[in-house]
């Protein structure tokens, strides 16, 4: 049996597409248990449950409110996968909770916010994380270094859309 300092706890927020990679993914590390599960969408929550259960995975609790999540003193880590404008709140409120964090992009709509999530860490002294994956990856290096040389002319304006189909 594993003590409190040789695991962590760890709760999944927004398990429809990317947070439950990540509910796959973490579930393969040594030492880390996935524990509770959050959703505005109880369909969702079912949906995952079964699947956790056809991956002879652990049936972790569910939510539908982040608030009573982060109530649970047990939980240690916060992951947050849900949509966009919920990030930063989610991961602050995660902080004030006592709560680690691994956030993905964006991790803010705007200096601000970014700013107010950098406070709560520093000021509830835990651990964030941003994801971005491919920032680093040589491909994405590579088109950086190009369009730092000149090849496009000054850039001065970008844009980037993500269309993801989602049934009715």
């Amino acid at each position: 049996v594993l003590g409190a300092n040789e695991r962590v706890r760890l709760a999944v927020c927004g398990v429809r597409k990317r947070g439950f990679d990540h509910v796959r993914l973490f579930s393969k590390i040594p030492n880390v248990e996935v524990v509770a599960l959050c959703d505005v969408d109880e369909n969702v929550l079912r949906e995952r449950l079964a699947k956790m259960e056809e991956l002879g995975l652990p049936k972790p609790r569910t939510y539908t409110d982040i608030r009573k999540l982060l109530e649970d003193q047990s939980i240690d880590a916060v992951c947050v996968a849900t949509p966009h404008h919920w990030h930063a709140l989610i991961a602050i409120w995660s902080c004030q909770a006592g709560k680690d964090v691994y956030v993905e992009k964006p991790c803010s709509h705007n200096w601000w916010e970014s700013r107010q999530l950098t406070r709560a860490a520093k000021r509830y002294n835990r651990i964030v994380e941003h994801g971005t994956q491919t920032r680093s990856s040589p491909s994405a290096n590579e088109a950086i270094a190009h369009l730092q040389h000149g090849l496009i002319g000054e850039v001065y304006l970008a844009k980037g859309l993500c269309y993801k189909r989602r049934n009715n």
